[in-house]
């Protein structure tokens, strides 16, 4: 059986707390025989994002709300009007739940919210399946 790679664009201004997802999600990874490929951006500001997703054939999209220079919400209607990004999956989340996620982004195609606490369970669901 081969090991299938699953490849995320992950964007979010607080890097230890993302590498720190990141690692549990290797480990939880490597149990369902799969690898993942994860390219790091700190805000949608310090890469070309839609550079980065011409050149990689990205899974999903997982990005935080909260970030300097702007929220995360202005990136996604960014990546959602260019036409063969417009259904890759947007992982979208923030620490804030006072902050209504599924209001910012109400109307585009394919974006799942959730809460911080509750971000790895979502991927490991969208992922790996129900255990």
């Amino acid at each position: 059986m081969s090991t299938k790679v699953l490849k995320f664009l992950w964007i979010d201004d607080m890097e230890n707390w993302a590498r720190s997802a990141q690692k549990n999600l290797e480990i939880i990874a490597s149990k369902h025989n799969r690898m993942l490929k994860i390219i790091n951006a700190t805000n949608g500001e310090d890469i070309d994002i839609i550079q980065k997703m011409e050149l990689y054939d990205f899974d999903a999209v997982i990005m935080d709300y909260h970030m300097d220079p702007y929220n995360g919400d202005k990136y996604i209607k960014e990546i959602r009007e260019v036409e063969h990004l417009e259904l890759i999956p947007i992982v979208f989340y923030s620490q804030d739940n006072s902050t209504d996620l599924v209001k910012l982004v109400s109307g585009l195609p394919n974006i799942i919210t959730v809460y911080r606490p509750n971000l790895e369970d979502k991927l490991k669901e969208l992922f790996y399946g129900k255990d």
